[in-house]
């Protein structure tokens, strides 16, 4: 049973290596690579400094965990991440409120482009509403949405971060409890 909010990890301090991103995101290290390569994905520069080795921000790895599930659905690469780009501007990173998930709404809008329109549905059930980050919750101060009319795809973004978020936490939490991973 997943939680009822979103509890992202904000440490800004903390860097993955790719492979450690590829755990999280369920994928292999190649991948990340090519990903890296042909910049899908942003790698961490402190200070604007290009680093040789490839570490990646804790917010990257929400991202690539969302453009990971878009691609899952055949979407490009390059596409995937013009699409969680899209979603990352409307969101404000705040914590959906209790019982409520959070859902981006995609839709083409042109051969390469996505627009996202942000949503919240309450315990997973019943009408989706626009997305608003106000404490209120109270459907009769919120706005239904309706839904677009040509096609589109609906991803739980709540649920991929709760599973982001649960995977961070255990290898974070092993990194502090033997050093470097995997040395007792």
């Amino acid at each position: 049973m997943r939680p009822e909010t979103i509890k992202l990890l904000r440490d800004t301090g903390t860097v993955l290596s790719a492979v450690e991103l590829g755990q999280i995101v369920d994928t292999d290290r190649e991948t990340v690579n090519n990903w890296n390569r042909r910049d899908i994905i942003t790698r961490f520069a402190p200070a604007g400094r290009r680093l040789k080795t490839r570490l990646y921000s804790i917010e990257e790895v929400y991202k690539t965990a969302l453009m990971k599930e878009l691609m899952e659905l055949r979407i490009g690469p390059s596409a995937a991440r013009e699409a969680v780009n899209a979603i990352w501007k409307q969101w404000n990173k705040k914590e959906a409120p209790e019982g409520w998930s959070i859902y981006a709404v995609l839709m083409p809008s042109s051969s390469a482009l996505w627009t996202a329109a942000l949503c919240s549905r309450k315990n997973g059930m019943g009408p989706f509403y626009k997305y608003k980050t106000a404490k209120s919750t109270d459907s009769k101060t919120l706005d239904e949405m309706e839904l677009p009319t040509k096609p589109f795809m609906t991803i739980p973004i709540s649920d991929v971060f709760d599973r982001v978020s649960r995977k961070l936490s255990e290898l974070l939490g092993e990194t502090k409890n033997h050093g470097a991973k995997g040395v007792p």
